[in-house]
């Protein structure tokens, strides 16, 4: 058993989560003050995994650290509370939270519209009831599902999502038992003790107070399970992190057959079920983990070329079984997620066409895309590429894209494959109108010059966009993507220096099989296998989704379906399986709703093609990728 030997690096990193949680998870805007403080409608999140108490694996428990969100609470800049044990009142309004109308929910935060605070140990029953008092009088009070233990892991970069907060542990020397910084540049070791940092493990033994410094052991009651891309590690301890309060310590031993890589999911589950899935970083040495697509290393440079098909292209079944590109109606255009309507469309037979007489409202910059009835019962398809429209030049589903990006010293991993022979799968909460990346934090993306792309069917220079922080290199293949022999050349620009002619082969490209009717009822009871055919046996295949909560009073069809809270999740396997079933605890963690499925086909690391740049630090990658979507499903229990 590993105890908690903090070194003063980790106190900063843990700190600054237990004060700054949360700040993603609903809203960041700062509200001026009410006369009475104002509770929001799911303003109650998870401290950890900023997941709202009425989401799947988002409910409360004892002891655990909280978010709420609102206005009214605080006139002034955000204060945090200076020791232990923590205030019950804090702020310039003396504001409180007060549980089960009597207990007080000591405090960490206060600002004009967040509160975090660390619940009760002393709670029973099914629910919880918090609402928040100030100086100016009471909010309204809310009631929440409670659990004898629903644990969450903190993220690196805060949002709930992709890399946990987790320790390497040291094993031998001077400084066994010590903890060192976890992530892509320390991964940890087959076989190595980490540490994740988590929040909800409900009642310890002996029992510590809530806002209480811990000074020592304390075993979490209610034992989690672990599981590391799909195998079941040991857990050496679980329970309260001492020197803290409302911070809970899992450690764990790495499984020495671990699947290796920059995003392996790590599932920390309670007696009742899933609690959290985020990611962890395993290599073979300390040095750096490896990823399947991408090196994403703070502070350093590097390039990604993409030829990208079937932006918007439906599966089987989606309209019947001539479908192909674009949306269910013969004129593109109307209604649709990209606005009002318009003339615009595209089908088989056009690109973005003027006149929208194909099987319209595929892709492409402008309104349209859809239809004004949809094709299911949300009514239109919320999950297509962000250029979804029609009116106009649009890009079409065939593309090639190019970014050549330096991370700041800060950044770091957001969403990222599993990989693929882990067969193992990431889930994360989304707030409305947010679309995750590979990386996150502060970049700049670099000027590369003049970019050349051949290939069957293919000669022109891509356009350039400019996006503020600098280029991206953006336009539509004038032919789809199909199987051959593409190259691409870089001129040299004033960041990037000249490259190429860098090489790529296409493979035949995956076909999907299995078919989905628009309304389709996706059961989580029954479970859903993915089927299909072609490709190398060992290029990778991502399933990918997202499932939206829709609310029962929301009209029909949805206009604005990406602005409503949803649960995504990650999957990666090889296509020489030919088929993935979707875990149940990928379903346990999605919301009744609208649900979205989508289908990439892309290389495995020896298929893609590597290329070295002056202004890279890590060279680039030439790749491909193959989408086929399923939209308008939906799930029940």
């Amino acid at each position: 058993m590993y105890s908690a030997k903090l070194d003063s690096s980790l106190h900063g990193v843990s700190r600054s989560i237990l004060l700054l949680a949360a700040a993603c998870a609903i809203s960041t805007t700062l509200l001026p003050a009410q006369d009475l403080p104002v509770l929001k409608t799911g303003g109650a999140v998870h401290g950890g995994t900023f997941r709202p108490a009425d989401f799947p694996g988002g409910g409360l428990a004892p002891g655990m650290i909280v978010a709420l969100f609102g206005e009214g609470f605080h006139i002034g800049d955000p204060v945090s509370s200076e020791g232990f044990p923590l205030p019950a009142r804090l702020g310039s309004l003396g504001t409180g939270v007060i549980v089960d109308g009597a207990i007080d929910c000591p405090l960490f935060f206060v600002s004009e519209g967040q509160i975090n605070c660390q619940l009760p140990h002393s709670l029973g029953g099914q629910t919880v009831r918090l609402k928040v008092v100030t100086n100016q009088g009471d909010s309204s009070e809310i009631e929440l599902a409670l659990h004898p233990s629903m644990p969450g892991m903190f993220t690196v970069n805060r949002n709930g999502r992709g890399p946990v907060a987790a320790s390497n542990i040291v094993q031998e020397g001077p400084m066994a038992g010590a903890f060192r910084r976890h992530g892509s540049p320390s991964p940890a070791l087959p076989g190595q003790p980490l540490a994740l940092w988590c929040t909800g493990l409900g009642d310890s033994d002996p029992p510590i107070a809530a806002g209480e410094q811990v000074s020592g052991l304390a075993p979490a009651v209610n034992q989690p399970r672990v599981f590391v891309g799909d195998i079941e590690a040991e857990v050496l301890y679980a329970g309260r992190a001492p020197g803290f309060a409302g911070l809970d310590q899992v450690n764990i031993l790495i499984p020495d057959n671990a699947p290796r890589g920059c995003a392996v999911p790590v599932r920390v589950e309670a007696e009742q079920g899933l609690g959290h899935i985020g990611t962890i970083s395993i290599g073979d040495d300390e040095m750096h983990c490896h990823g399947p697509v991408e090196d994403i290393v703070a502070g350093l440079s590097h390039g990604s070329i993409v030829l990208a098909s079937g932006l918007g292209r439906l599966g089987p079944g989606q309209l019947g079984p001539d479908a192909m590109h674009g949306g269910p109606f013969p004129h593109g255009g109307d209604h649709g997620p990209g606005g009002g309507p318009g003339p615009g469309g595209m089908g088989p037979s056009q690109i973005g066409g003027l006149h929208g007489n194909g099987p319209g409202g595929g892709v492409g910059p402008g309104p349209g895309g859809v239809g004004p009835d949809g094709i299911g019962p949300f009514g239109l398809h919320p999950g297509i590429h962000p250029h979804s429209g029609g009116q106009g030049p649009g890009l079409g589903p065939d593309v090639v894209t190019a970014r050549f990006v330096r991370l700041a010293a800060n950044a770091d991993i957001d969403i990222l494959l599993p990989p693929a022979e882990s067969e193992s799968c990431s889930s994360f909460f989304q707030p409305g109108s947010e679309i995750p990346d590979m990386f996150w934090g502060p970049m700049e993306l670099l000027d590369a010059g003049e970019l050349t792309l051949r290939g069957p069917g293919v000669d022109l220079t891509l356009n350039t966009i400019e996006m503020g922080r600098g280029p991206i290199y953006v336009d539509a293949l004038p032919t789809p993507l199909e199987q051959g022999a593409y190259s691409v050349s870089g001129g040299g620009g004033s960041q990037v220096g000249m490259f190429g002619p860098v090489d790529l082969d296409v493979p035949p490209l995956l076909a999907v099989t299995t078919s989905l009717e628009a309304g389709a009822v996706v059961s989580r009871a029954a479970g859903l296998t993915l089927e299909w055919a072609g490709g190398n046996a060992d290029d990778l295949v991502v399933i990918h989704g997202r499932a939206f909560a829709v609310p029962d009073d929301a009209e029909r069809p949805l206009r604005e379906p990406m602005s409503l809270r949803s649960q995504g999740f990650l999957c990666a396997t090889t296509a020489g399986k030919g088929e993935f079933s979707i875990p149940t605890y990928v379903f346990e963690s999605l919301p009744d709703g609208l649900l979205t499925l989508n289908i990439t086909h892309m290389p495995s690391e020896d298929g893609m093609a590597e290329f070295e740049a002056e202004g890279l630090d890590q060279g680039g990658v030439f790749r491909w990728v193959a989408t086929t979507a399923f939209l308008d499903l939906e799930l029940q229990p």
